[in-house]
């Protein structure tokens, strides 16, 4: 009765709904697509696919302009820097890509051809002819970007024009509904910074920083890969993003470079495959060193990873540096200095002068006025970088340049809690 009510053209038969679709296609130079037909919050929606080349074609944005009124646009004010990053990652990865589906509003009910039935889903067939327009409720930036990557395509005979996106289509004249039905369609949960390196194995940090994970007798079972922050009473020793900001200062010495640098620095430094296995068979050395000698990552790793025994690692986390995102940081920038030298013996050796000639407990002289005031561990670069060097004058290791100790130091060792 709902698809009656809104003028949908109703048939005895499926088979007689594609003819008929077929036949007002031929007749008006249209096109048919098949679909399904549902409602949603009291509304007509269908759901098919449309290949890049229609949708460049047939989808109009209207972005407000900055400063402008967005009351009397379609859509949000474009972000063009977000237009390019998803534009590279099509023509970085045209035959290994995906692209969610997006959501499009057609003002007024196209042709629609659907077999007779009292259904709340049904299979249908749309008619779509030349001058139909639609424009965009969620995801302007995936087709300008779309649109964009069309428009530097030179080789003949890529296939990208004739890939395809699912969508959604709402049948919505109201400007202001549309509005709420971007902002609804907004209401996302961010993935936490752990989560996402885990699945972004695209990028070659994170390529790397799983397989150090699942690769070192310290971390393996013990890193928390999904959460924000560690809980006070969490067994896990860190949280994935945390290591991969030991990972940083290892390949770049850096562990707030930001994420726009992080491709074209990590295509510089571990850019082929045989680079990214020496440099994880490197780090894992290190860390199995590191694990052999330092207090308390021996004893950690002697600990199953659950259980009530793996619950020591809470006491630890409360007395010691190299438990916290701070510490793995300091870490990491001084093995980035270790690691310049070629000689493994030598890298062992200072390694286990790192492990053994510090005294990582919280606290110990060396922390106090660097990085530890009061009872609190400062989070912040500058601190963490005179910590570094004091670690490294402690272990005989020469100073590196470290200008960049002067900068205001504001930017955060981690991302989340759980220093």
């Amino acid at each position: 009765m709902f698809f009656a009510e809104l003028g949908l053209t109703q048939h005895d038969s499926l088979t007689a709904a594609q003819l008929a679709a077929s036949e007002a296609a031929s007749a008006a130079g249209g096109r048919v697509f098949t679909c399904v037909v549902f409602q949603q919050g009291g509304r007509l929606m269908l759901t098919t696919a449309f290949s890049n080349a229609f949708l460049v074609k047939h989808v109009v944005a209207e972005p407000a302009t900055k400063g402008g009124n967005p009351r009397m646009a379609t859509n949000r004010p474009m972000d063009p820097g977000h237009v390019r990053a998803i534009s590279k990652y099509l023509a970085d990865n045209e035959h290994n890509y995906i692209l969610p589906p997006v959501t499009l509003n057609v003002r007024s009910v196209p042709a629609i051809h659907i077999p007779r039935g009292n259904f709340a889903m049904t299979a249908g067939f749309v008619v779509i002819g030349d001058e139909t327009k639609f424009s965009v409720t969620d995801g302007q930036h995936r087709l300008a970007a779309i649109t964009k990557r069309s428009e530097a395509l030179t080789e003949t005979d890529s296939k990208f024009m004739s890939d395809s996106v699912s969508v959604v289509i709402v049948v919505e004249p109201d400007l202001a509904r549309i509005h709420q039905d971007f902002a609804d369609a907004a209401q996302t949960k961010q993935i936490p910074a752990s989560l996402l390196a885990a699945f972004n194995t695209r990028e070659p940090l994170n390529r790397v920083l799983t397989k150090i994970v699942d690769g070192s007798t310290l971390f393996r079972g013990r890193i928390d890969e999904t959460s924000k922050s560690l809980s006070q009473l969490s067994p896990a020793i860190f949280l994935l993003n945390q290591v991969r900001g030991m990972v940083k200062e290892l390949l770049f010495r850096d562990y707030a470079l930001s994420e726009a640098s992080i491709p074209a620095r990590t295509n510089q430094v571990i850019g082929s495959a045989a680079s990214q296995d020496a440099f994880v068979e490197r780090t894992l050395s290190m860390m199995a060193v590191l694990t052999e000698h330092m207090t308390p990552w021996k004893a950690i790793a002697a600990l199953p990873t659950s259980g009530g025994p793996a619950n020591q690692v809470v006491d630890f986390r409360k007395h010691y540096i190299n438990m916290t995102a701070t510490g793995l940081v300091i870490i990491g920038h001084v093995a980035y200095e270790i690691e310049k030298n070629q000689d493994p013996e030598w890298r062992t050796a200072r390694y286990i002068d790192l492990a053994t000639k510090i005294d990582w407990r919280r606290n110990a002289d060396i922390w106090h006025g660097t990085i530890i005031t009061g009872d609190k561990i400062s989070t912040t670069r500058a601190p963490g970088r005179l910590a570094a060097k004091k670690v490294m004058a402690a272990i005989g290791l020469p100073g590196a340049d470290l200008a960049d100790s002067a900068l205001p130091g504001m930017e955060p060792l981690v991302t989340s809690a759980g220093v």
